[in-house]
């Protein structure tokens, strides 16, 4: 006799997510200096956890003859959905006199009305009589798996699956959490085990794309993708998929097109639209560059780091009206930012001005990103620059001395600050530098042979003067 129980979806129900590495971010870098690296945000993936519903079978344990009359009562019950009868009939004897599969029963029951320690003691209970139980083991797994102790969880699944469990969703679990807590390697099989049970169920599908994903069997990912979207060409994050293996395989345009169809489909993720736009912008399509990052001001609030990096490009490419217009959208939030952020705005604001040759803006802007950030490094060194290039050389000097003391602008202002010496004909204090420089960074090969050039011209003035 079979007792069937359903559960409450919602009761039982709960979601875990299991990401590439959280997200897969996939990443190569672009050829300007400064710029960040292109990455591509999938979104998660999720792993539900379903309803407990389905018969407990005979085939691993069965009834005992004197329980077949409250075995017919029980299923009425169950059919009525009447559980918390069973559990009182059930309850109404000691464990020791009821049949391993009419312990399980009770186990279930438990388990649907969230009575989880009841249920887990109660399983326990059964394996401690017969520890080869396929459905025990796989019913505590989920338990487990409801619980969030996972590896409790696997282990039972495990076992399960090694006592010749031939369902899906015991493979699937397996596979979900051994891709969380043992490595990618451990889940592929699984997962392809699953698939072949459940050849449509899309999650066991996104499961195995997750641990090629991870185990870096970036070809074998890129089939299965070409494979699933030849069922769901209209799946977004499929797209989103491809596009960042492509990147990864510094397939550029391909990725490209894929990442412009998942847009076309819907995709709104900032950074996702900041990566079709760096994409563009290395390829040279500067117009559609430009559209996606105004749509993407217009749909999002850009964080300044975002902006920062959208000015990068656009100045590092010379389109200085894009980036004045980007500014000027961004200047009725300037407040929102910290002080480091509106310097770096400021910062940007001078450049610009420096370039459209607006030298009282350009001082002005200069010296605000100053005020706002004393250590902002880099305006320190622009402004250096920009004082060098109107002759007010020791003003320049001051800003050079001020970013030798950041880390991040030390080797910059040091070569800024003998190339103004250089400019001034102070070759004295130009070979200081210079030496100063190749003893800190001696990787920069054209040191060496600057300093024999200035030591040269210093000997020979000496010779001229004597």
């Amino acid at each position: 006799m079979k007792l069937f129980l359903t559960m409450d979806a919602k009761k039982i129900r709960a979601s875990l997510t299991a990401g590439f590495c959280g997200y897969l971010l996939l990443s190569a870098s672009l050829c300007f200096p400064h710029s960040p690296k292109m990455e591509l945000e999938l979104g998660e993936l999720k792993f539900v956890l379903p309803q407990f519903t389905g018969p407990y079978r005979e085939r691993e344990a069965n009834i005992s003859p004197e329980e077949y009359e409250m075995a017919e009562q029980l299923k009425l019950l169950l059919e009525e959905n009447d559980k918390q009868k069973v559990i009182e009939v059930l309850e109404g004897y000691y464990d020791i006199e009821l049949s391993p599969a009419m312990l399980t029963l009770k186990a279930q029951v438990y388990f649907s009305m969230e009575m989880l320690e009841e249920a887990e003691e109660t399983f326990l209970e059964v394996l401690s009589r017969k520890p080869q139980l396929i459905r025990v083991h796989a019913d505590l797994g989920q338990l487990y798996l409801y619980r969030e102790q996972n590896e409790q969880a696997r282990q039972h699944f495990a076992k399960a699956v090694a006592y010749g469990s031939n369902e899906a969703i015991v493979h699937g679990q397996l596979a979900y959490l051994n891709l969380q807590l043992k490595g990618p390697y451990t889940a592929i099989s699984e997962y392809q085990q699953a698939i072949a049970l459940e050849p449509d169920n899309w999650q066991w599908h996104q499961g195995l794309l997750s641990a090629l994903s991870q185990a870096g069997m970036y070809e074998s990912a890129a089939a299965l993708v070409t494979e699933l979207l030849g069922k769901r060409p209209h799946n977004a994050s499929l797209w989103l998929t491809k596009a960042a293996l492509s990147l990864r395989s510094e397939q550029k345009m391909e990725a490209l097109s894929s990442l412009e169809i998942a847009i076309l489909l819907g995709e709104k993720n900032q950074n996702n639209l900041r990566t079709a736009a760096q994409l563009h912008l290395q390829l040279g399509s500067y117009n559609r560059a430009i559209e996606l990052l105004n749509e993407s001001l217009d749909t999002a609030m850009l964080s300044m780091q975002s902006i920062n990096e959208y000015l990068v490009w656009l100045l590092e490419l010379g389109l200085w009206n894009e980036a004045d217009q980007l500014l000027l959208k961004t200047e009725a939030r300037l407040s929102e930012f910290s002080l480091d952020d509106q310097s770096n705005f400021y910062w940007h604001r001078a450049k610009i001005d420096s370039k459209l040759n607006k030298s009282a803006g350009a001082d002005i802007h200069f010296s605000k990103a100053l005020e706002l950030s004393p250590n902002n490094g880099f305006a320190l060194l622009d402004y250096a620059e920009f004082k060098l290039k109107q002759g007010s050389f020791v003003n320049a000097e001051l800003l050079y001395i001020r970013a030798e003391a950041i880390d991040e602008t030390h080797k910059d202002a040091i070569l800024g600050r003998a190339q103004l010496y250089l400019n001034t004909k102070d070759y004295t204090s130009a070979l200081v530098q210079l030496r100063n420089a190749y003893v800190r960074y001696p990787e920069l090969a054209t040191l060496k042979e600057n300093i024999e050039i200035v030591e040269n011209i210093i000997t020979a003035a000496q010779i001229e003067r004597n």
